[in-house]
């Protein structure tokens, strides 16, 4: 076997440290980043990491400028996956129990999302994964693909880390790390927008799973019978025609909090022909809460900034938020309460005097991991 490598990387001339720095201190743009977990046999980790940027350096015919992201290392990896223009993960049982591989993950997760929705595929090739160890991905990420095609070859049955361990670094390897090779610079083509450091807080990793019990800690179901005045509380979001898998969401974070309180939203009226201004009118009044979820287009419209015509009922709700807060300006948060998904950020919050300091919840709609049972204590609270 090679010898074990420093935690330091050399590709083609290029060297670089754990923070992207190049030999002569100068910070450098990544062309690729390698996550792997802290307890994976890190010289067979750096081997293959400088292995691929050797050969994608041959395909792309220039230099090429790489940086390894270890588990353990807390959030010191987070701008370099910001930055970088392909994530290479090397998915194992280990690598899904890592929870800075999970940062890792959902910091390029976010990146992904900056992407309008019709340019966006299913499955990026800007995230390449490589079958390091075989393991059952967690729900809702992607299997790492097998590379010929077969699913009777060494790669496919034992990972590219079985075949080192067998076979050494031979024709098998050298056939694999081609191929993953190949995925990078196609990968090269669909790199997401890099985000900044403020962009990566409130980060909800899709990885690891509790092992037990409910995926998110929720207060005990308020029965109508026990209670019959469960709070009010109204959804205020904004129909995305770029990206309708919004909505869905919006509608599963809807179902995670009905059994808690009486939600109402536009869902609930569509079935019948409304005034649809009076309607939001009659809600916004009658809620004791008003959960804002943030989007771009919300917003944008919020901020009445939105075309002519477009998006009326979000700028109609959006006025009567602006009315409250300007009359409560010290209580205004304690009613108006918002809710960001982990694809969105604050960003995407409508911004008015005050607002840049108070509260938010970050939400996955479909798992509740986050935030969510701060936000159930909180509307659940028995009223003072």
């Amino acid at each position: 076997m090679r010898s074990q490598l420093a935690n330091v990387s050399t590709f083609l001339g290029v060297t670089r440290d754990a923070r992207g720095r190049g030999s002569e201190g100068v910070r450098m743009s990544h062309d690729f980043v390698t996550s792997f977990a802290a307890v994976e046999h890190f010289a067979y980790a750096a081997q293959f990491h400088q292995d691929l940027a050797a050969a994608v350096g041959r395909r792309r015919g220039h230099a090429i400028h790489a940086a390894m992201c270890r588990g353990g290392e807390g959030k010191a990896n987070r701008p370099l996956v910001a930055e970088a223009r392909v994530l290479v993960a090397l998915c194992s049982e280990a690598y899904y129990k890592d929870p800075d591989c999970g940062a890792d993950w959902a910091v390029f997760e976010r990146r992904l999302h900056l992407v309008a929705p019709r340019l966006r595929p299913s499955d990026s090739p800007a995230r390449v994964l490589v079958r390091w160890r075989t393991a059952v991905a967690p729900p809702g990420v992607p299997f790492a693909p097998i590379l010929s095609g077969e699913a009777t070859d060494s790669y496919a049955c034992t990972g590219l880390y079985g075949i080192i361990f067998a076979e050494g670094f031979g024709a098998a390897y050298r056939q694999a790390v081609d191929g993953i090779a190949a995925a990078v610079c196609a990968g090269y083509e669909s790199s997401p927008p890099v985000v900044s450091a403020d962009e990566l807080r409130d980060l909800v990793l899709p990885f690891p799973r509790r092992e037990a019990g409910p995926v998110a800690k929720v207060p005990p179901q308020r029965k109508p019978a026990a209670d019959p005045r469960r709070p009010r509380v109204f959804i205020s979001y904004a129909h995305d025609e770029d990206d309708p898998e919004h909505r869905e969401r919006v509608r599963s974070l809807i179902k995670l909090l009905r059994d808690h309180v009486e939600v109402r939203a536009d869902f609930d009226a569509e079935d019948e022909p409304q005034n649809w201004a009076r309607w939001c009118s009659e809600e916004c009044e009658a809620a004791d809460f008003i959960v804002m979820v943030a989007s771009t287009p919300y917003k944008r419209r919020v901020e009445q900034k939105e075309a002519e015509g477009k998006g009326l009922g979000a700028t109609w709700e959006g006025a009567y938020i602006w009315d409250y807060a300007h009359d409560n300006p010290k209580t205004w948060h304690r009613r108006i309460l918002r809710v960001v998904f982990p694809e969105h950020s604050a960003d995407d919050l409508p911004k008015f005097p005050g607002s840049t300091s108070v509260t938010r919840y970050t939400i996955d709609p479909v798992t509740g991991e986050g935030l969510l049972d701060k936000l159930l204590g909180y509307l659940t609270r028995p009223a003072i």
